[in-house]
């Protein structure tokens, strides 16, 4: 328990010493600075210094008389003002961060003639990348869906979107939806208003966010399935040529029906 608090106080911003010297002058009412380095462990020659910081830190105060004593500040007074301190920096830092968010969203939604393109080397980067894409998407987000996959949870701002409204179009690849767990996450979107499609193969991995926004994986980068190297292209004329050959994938692409028809053999064996 004597270490937990330790480490707990640490993490407040005290001292190793500080911390030990702190919690032997909580074992009685004044110490002498003798009694201090024995309960504490910190040698004698540190306990001064350690002292007088504590004493800044209004943890402690000097007992005048021929010899020095110590006594500890009652720690409802002395912690707690660290408590008062630390969530008024907590709820500084909840205004900043509501600020930032505004103001990145009011940059995501800026205009210009410039082509852009961003490459993201990282798994959760571009989970996060997507998340905040979808939650700024209001017409329609189409999707090559297929692995490597980014999330590993479903993703709630799908669901938000599509009760917004926004229009979301899938089309998952045979080998993935013939898998249980993969089908059961489609057949969840499916239920939530996603249109959904199914194709023998998809070429690559891509989401557009309302013929803007173009994010793919390059799949031939991958060092291992948690490791992604994704491309986002904001503005450009591969936007467009990307979404003709989604809808050339859609329009030859099977609906979920057609599919459980052509693979009802294998998906009752698997049910069995």
């Amino acid at each position: 328990m004597q270490n937990n608090h330790i480490d707990i106080l640490i993490k407040m911003g005290f001292s190793l010493n500080e911390a030990k010297v702190y919690l032997a002058l909580l074992k009685k009412k004044i110490s002498q600075v003798g009694e201090i380095a024995t309960l504490s462990g910190v040698p004698q020659k540190m306990i001064y210094y350690v002292l007088q910081k504590l004493m800044s830190k209004g943890m402690c105060s000097l007992v005048p008389g021929k010899v020095k004593k110590y006594k500890p500040t009652e720690p409802g007074t002395g912690i707690g003002s660290f408590i008062t301190r630390a969530q008024r920096q907590i709820d500084s830092s909840k205004m900043m961060l509501d600020e930032l968010g505004k103001q990145y969203e009011i940059g995501q939604n800026e205009t210009s003639s410039l082509e852009c393109v961003e490459v993201i080397q990282s798994a959760a980067m571009v989970a996060q990348r997507v998340l905040s894409l979808e939650h700024l998407s209001t017409g329609e987000v189409l999707s090559f869906n297929r692995p490597p996959y980014a999330m590993s949870e479903r993703n709630r701002e799908e669901l938000q979107g599509l009760k917004r409204g926004t229009r979301y179009r899938s089309i998952y690849q045979v080998s993935e939806v013939r898998n249980l767990i993969p089908r059961s996450v489609m057949e969840m979107y499916r239920d939530a208003g996603e249109e959904v499609r199914i194709a023998e193969s998809l070429p690559m991995k891509m989401m557009i966010f309302d013929s803007r926004i173009l994010m793919f994986v390059l799949e031939e980068c991958l060092m291992s399935p948690e490791n992604f190297t994704a491309v986002i292209i904001q503005r450009s004329s591969i936007i467009n040529a990307l979404m003709e050959l989604f809808e050339m994938y859609w329009l030859q692409s099977m609906t979920v029906e057609e599919f459980r028809e052509k693979y009802k053999e294998s998906i009752t064996a698997e049910n069995t």
